[in-house]
């Protein structure tokens, strides 16, 4: 069966992107005949609008293979708990002598770890500041039509919009801020107890030295062989590109969707200056850390 979904997707993708399809299925053939001295499987877990698509570019341009949308892997996504979550089959399926990257947005939870005890991977895991996140968060509600959350927020103004996603999801009984805060809690005690084994990037870090930011996960995969400012300015060509286009149209433009937003610098400095939202943020989180300062 799974084959026969594999086979579905990929003539999907090349129905819908030809060219980007053939040009992804070039490069991953590459990637996976050229001599390599090691091989590895990295598992990306971060939280949902913490940088995590560029982390996947950083990847791809490294030369692993997306274990999600590569038509030389299969991914299996059935019978999960949490559409989020990983599964013993789905991680069977990643090649052991491969270069091949898997993201996900995977909670902290017990069937997780175990999981993830019983593979040898490179996990590299990402958050970001809890304020921003809710804010990228909830842009992206109110541009991508085709997401259910769309018509919760969609005739709201900004702030109350905002202040609305924060609480409110299309799941009944789900409080977005809660479940965000607590994904980066509970990995952050996960990696508390196991540094070595995790790489822990905080999209904030980006902002403030992109470049070590860039060395960092070059070095922690150990891939000596690449230049980080290289890598770095090939990153800001393609962002660039991207600022061309509304998210909407990146999302639907792009064989492997990318989640960059042309009107995120104008609405989050409105959010950010609205006294209203940011009391009731603040009202909502849980721990003192994850609060934001109010600026007189």
């Amino acid at each position: 069966m799974i084959y026969l979904i594999h086979f579905y997707r990929c003539l999907k993708r090349f129905l819908k992107f030809p060219i980007q399809f053939t040009i992804y299925l070039i490069k991953d053939l590459k990637k996976d005949y050229s001599k390599k001295p090691t091989t590895q499987k990295v598992l990306v877990l971060g939280l949902p609008k913490s940088g995590t698509t560029m982390i996947e570019w950083i990847l791809d341009e490294a030369g692993f293979v997306n274990q999600t949308i590569s038509a030389l892997r299969l991914f299996d996504i059935r019978n999960l708990n949490h559409h989020h979550d990983l599964s013993a089959q789905m991680l069977k399926l990643i090649p052991d002598n491969k270069n091949t990257f898997l993201k996900r947005h995977s909670e902290a939870t017990k069937n997780n770890l175990d999981l993830i005890k019983t593979n040898n991977f490179k996990i590299i895991i990402s958050i970001r500041n809890l304020f921003d996140v809710m804010i990228s968060r909830y842009l992206h509600m109110i541009s991508d039509k085709k997401l259910p959350q769309y018509t919760l927020y969609k005739n709201l103004g900004y702030i109350e919009g905002f202040k609305k996603s924060l609480i409110m999801n299309h799941r009944e009984g789900e409080v977005p801020i809660n479940i965000f805060e607590n994904w980066i809690e509970n990995w952050l005690n996960v990696i508390n107890h196991n540094r070595s084994q995790y790489c822990l990037l905080n999209y904030d870090d980006y902002k403030k030295d992109n470049l070590a930011y860039y060395k960092k996960i070059i070095q922690f995969l150990s891939l000596d062989e690449l230049k980080a400012d290289e890598l770095l300015n090939k990153n800001y060509a393609n962002e660039k590109k991207l600022k061309n286009q509304n998210l909407e149209n990146n999302l639907k433009s792009n064989l492997n969707a990318q989640t960059f937003n042309n009107r995120s610098s104008e609405l989050r400095k409105i959010i950010k200056s609205d006294n209203d939202a940011i009391s009731f943020f603040n009202s909502k989180v849980k721990n003192n850390k994850h609060k934001f300062l109010i600026k007189i």
